[in-house]
């Protein structure tokens, strides 16, 4: 606490202009740890096992109670639960064994444009979200031989590491691109594993799988990372699949790259910190910002291997929410998730609350949570109390779910919620939130939530000094200062050239994040307006 004092009275002695410039409003002497403080890896996930490659190894379960599951996936470990496939009835299919149950089916052949000749007109296609589809029932990359039976290149972008895939996967959206019939003959077959068995995470889990395809040897997926704001879970059911992973880097705004397949590749970005093999009937278990990448092992059989990806509904990684939330809030695939789905958890979904940069502001938040959530006035925040708080009806605990499907188990819903809200901000692990511990997690909220917006203003104006300058100005408010990168991504170097002088998009309503979803992706179709305009 000490230093932090020390760190405000060095801000206190710089130039009246700055300090008149300075962004926050806040006596950092009241908080347990910097606003934009993050732990290392060695720090946040202690004892990590040799693993391959040189590499450390996953957290390894086998049959694990729901207490041990609960322990390791609320602290947002990466896991690997040796056995969650045993038994269960799609254990050992193969990639034909799906396509003769299930020849209705249209799947997506990942990196299918590198495959030399590739003709879509001799093949029955569909076309989703601008993507082709292939039928499971009679596809044949060259037209003679099953593509459960064929290996396709994976992108020519992956040959200067052997370790990379070589061979193209196949994806099958079950959860989004069937019929509800449909739907329902593939699901029906699904089971949940013993520590999961309650009806809301069966329902979840049921919902959302999607099948993985990897016929031959190296078939994989380039690295990438999901843009789903919960844990993923990858269920090897056939096959053996070697795994590179590597938690997002400390970010500032110049730092924010494509974390789609293969783009930490083309930003030089790509240092895995784990590295491990998931066999048959393994399930790799890794929370929002983790990219990966998979390469599958040669099958003895030279059967084609299989794979499902789902998410389950609780518990959620919270406390791994809570100590990378810095570097999540700039993410090109979970940013969005700190403002839409995971801001509830530091406001305790209460009504009213938004970012801001004055402390008086802070404090006022501060007291309203504690008035409606700590019902006894004791000073700290029970589950008990916090159930409490969401079953009423002026919380906004059952107003914004990220599935509406959850409401059809409320009472389990508000439990689970509850029981992750309060391991959210709970950082001594004692099952209750203090009024210190609610306190910094507000002040990092607000931090890190008016960080992005005032960020997206001086982006959006295509101003490099001014979010240079930013940044720097954060310094005081992190472990150490940011080191700036001199190259940054592709499209942001546009803005900087074209939106300079002008606005990228007339108005920021609706965007909170710089998420490829919410930024990237728009502002690319603004930047082609913006150049039409300047011609004009």
């Amino acid at each position: 606490m000490a230093g932090h004092r020390a760190q405000r009275g060095l801000l206190l002695l710089l130039p009246l202009s700055l300090c008149q410039a300075a962004l926050f409003d806040l006596d950092l002497g009241g908080v347990t740890r910097l606003p934009l403080w993050e732990p290392t890896l060695e720090e946040y996930f202690p004892d990590r096992s040799a693993g391959e490659l040189g590499l450390a190894s996953p957290v390894v379960l086998t049959s694990p109670t729901r207490e041990e599951f609960l322990f390791h996936a609320r602290r947002g470990y990466p896991i690997v639960i040796a056995d969650w496939a045993e038994g269960m009835k799609y254990t050992g299919w193969s990639c034909q064994d799906f396509a003769d149950a299930f020849p209705f089916g249209y799947m997506k052949a990942e990196y299918i444009d590198d495959l030399p000749g590739f003709k879509r007109s001799q093949h029955d296609t569909k076309v989703i979200d601008g993507e082709m589809r292939f039928k499971l029932g009679s596809f044949k990359p060259d037209g003679k031989t099953w593509w459960y039976n064929f290996s396709r290149p994976a992108s020519k972008r992956y040959k200067d590491d052997p370790l990379k895939p070589k061979q193209g996967p196949y994806v099958w959206h079950v959860k989004d691109e069937l019929s509800p019939k449909e739907k329902k003959i593939v699901q029906q077959r699904f089971e949940s594993p013993s520590f999961l068995q309650d009806p809301l995470n069966r329902a979840k889990m049921n919902r959302s799988f999607e099948v993985w395809f990897s016929p031959g040897a190296y078939s994989g997926a380039g690295a990438h990372n999901d843009g789903y704001c919960e844990s993923v879970v990858s269920l090897q059911l056939r096959g053996d699949k070697r795994w590179r992973k590597m938690m997002l880097p400390k970010m500032s705004f110049l730092d924010s790259f494509d974390e789609f397949d293969g783009g930490v590749y083309d930003a030089g970005k790509w240092d895995p910190d784990l590295a491990f093999l998931n066999s048959a009937r393994g399930a790799v278990i890794w929370p929002p910002g983790y990219l990966h990448e998979t390469s599958t092992l040669p099958p003895p059989d030279g059967k084609c291997g299989s794979a499902l990806t789902l998410q389950y509904a609780f518990p959620q990684p919270v406390q791994f929410l809570r100590a990378f939330l810095p570097r999540l809030s700039l993410s090109a695939e979970v940013g969005h998730c700190v403002g839409m789905q995971w801001s509830g958890y530091a406001t305790m979904e209460v009504k009213g609350i938004g970012p801001t940069a004055k402390e008086q502001k802070m404090k006022e938040q501060l007291r309203k949570i504690l008035e409606l959530v700590d019902t006894d006035q004791d000073g700290e925040i029970t589950v008990e109390e916090t159930k409490a708080w969401f079953a009423d009806s002026r919380s906004l605990a059952l107003q914004r779910l990220p599935d509406p499907e959850f409401v059809k188990h409320k009472d389990l819903l508000i439990a689970y919620k509850a029981e992750d809200t309060v391991a959210y901000h709970d950082m001594n692990d004692d099952g209750k939130v203090s009024r210190q511990e609610l306190w910094d997690s507000l002040v990092q909220w607000n931090v890190v939530r008016v960080r992005v917006q005032e960020g997206l203003k001086l982006l959006n104006r295509g101003d490099r000094k001014g979010l240079e300058a930013l940044e720097r100005s954060l310094d005081y408010l992190r472990r150490e200062p940011l080191k700036l990168p001199k190259k940054v991504r592709p499209e942001m170097q546009d803005i900087f050239q074209h939106a300079k002088g002008s606005k990228l998009f007339r108005s920021l309503n609706g965007i909170t994040s710089i998420s490829d979803s919410e930024f990237w992706s728009p502002a690319r179709d603004a930047l082609e307006d913006l150049r039409r305009r300047k011609e004009l």
